[in-house]
């Protein structure tokens, strides 16, 4: 267990290993400017693929019937070989979530968010109403649809 304030579980790939609750409880535990330091460079690139690999594991089929979307996601603050985001793109089809290769259309929804406000969000240490109101969030496209995504996730500890 750490320490309130402290981020040393973000120093390295032990993230991957940690499950859904005892990652929730960590974020809770940390600072927001602990986590915004530490969700940089290499701990960045782990963290938002670990996030995004389970995302579909977290899909509630039930309540995501009869949803169709493709979500584009952009992560702010990337600085790599030239890049500002780091772009995650998901399709919502038959009560399942997949990962999909960037499209040449627009998609259904687009969400542009930091690192740190994504993290919060996804293990239930923030809510994305208050987010978007703070404007850490931003949502394109279709509203009624995004509006509806957090209800198609479990989010925090089981």
């Amino acid at each position: 267990m750490t320490e309130r304030g402290s981020a040393r579980w973000l120093e390295s790939e032990g993230v991957t290993a940690l499950d859904a609750s005892e990652l929730a409880r960590l974020v809770d535990r940390t600072s927001e400017r602990e986590l915004r330091h530490r969700l940089i460079g290499g701990v960045r690139e782990v963290a938002l693929r670990e996030i995004f690999r389970r995302m579909p594991e977290y899909l509630r089929p039930a309540r995501a019937a009869g949803f169709e979307a493709v979500i584009n996601w952009q992560i702010t603050g990337a600085g790599g070989a030239g890049r500002t985001v780091d772009e995650y793109w998901l399709r919502i089809h038959d009560g399942r979530c997949t990962p999909v290769e960037p499209q040449p259309t627009p998609p259904d929804i687009s969400i542009r968010t930091d690192p740190t406000t994504l993290l919060r969000i996804v293990t239930g240490n923030e809510d994305p109403i208050l987010a978007l109101l703070k404007q850490r969030l931003t949502v394109r496209g279709d509203l009624a649809q995004a509006a509806r995504l957090p209800k198609l996730f479990t989010t925090g500890p089981a």
